[in-house]
């Protein structure tokens, strides 16, 4: 099952490649804004707040490796803000938060280098043991067989059911999900790995 090449999926995405063993991640679909696979969501304060990351209009259809990172406002201040507002009191932020701003801060010029490098981060500090593999398929790069091939997993991340797990503001909203794997990071810290084990494996 082909998981979608996205900015800091969310836990469901993290918990079918449990389930699988593996991560094979369709590299070459074509980037469509309505995907929202240059955004992600965290659990703010008075509700769930979706951040993005703006690109050239100019390179929306290409395969999303190659779509170039918009500068021109300072979007990455924004979301350490949001960051900060949503997780600044969750018990692991400032062990991690650190970590992704690195990667962050050196400002990427392409999707592909933000998306893996993220990606980076979080396999290793979500101890996923299963290593990402990034897949360019063949005439993926067309819109309809881009979505039949992630269809699947769209049909399993609707089916699948997230256990609850402390979150900062959860006497307020109770759980919210699901939400970027950086939520469940940076409110579980070393546990993530026991989290996991909640999903039992498949045969991929």
């Amino acid at each position: 099952m082909y998981l979608p090449y996205s900015l800091l999926p969310d836990v469901r995405w993290f918990a079918i490649g449990y389930q699988q063993q593996q991560y094979p991640i369709l590299q070459n679909a074509p980037f469509i804004k309505q995907n929202g696979h240059n955004r992600y969501s965290i659990g703010g304060p008075n509700s769930i707040q979706p951040l993005s990351v703006p690109v050239y209009h100019a390179d929306r259809n290409l395969p999303l490796p190659q779509v170039r990172i918009n500068y021109n406002q300072n979007w990455i201040k924004d979301h350490k803000q949001a960051w900060q507002t949503a997780y600044g009191k969750s018990p692991f932020f400032e062990y991690y938060d650190y970590r992704f701003w690195a990667v962050f801060d050196e400002k990427p010029t392409t999707m592909q280098d933000l998306i893996e490098g993220c990606n980076q981060v979080l396999f290793s500090n979500l101890k996923i043991q299963y290593p990402p593999q990034y897949i360019a398929q063949e005439q993926a790069e067309k819109s309809i067989i881009a979505q039949d091939l992630l269809a699947p997993y769209q049909q399993a991340a609707q089916d699948l059911n997230l256990p609850p797990y402390p979150q900062v503001f959860e006497t307020k909203f109770h759980f919210r999900g699901p939400l970027s794997a950086i939520d469940l990071l940076f409110n579980l810290g070393p546990l993530v790995s026991e989290y996991f084990l909640q999903f039992p494996t498949i045969q991929p």
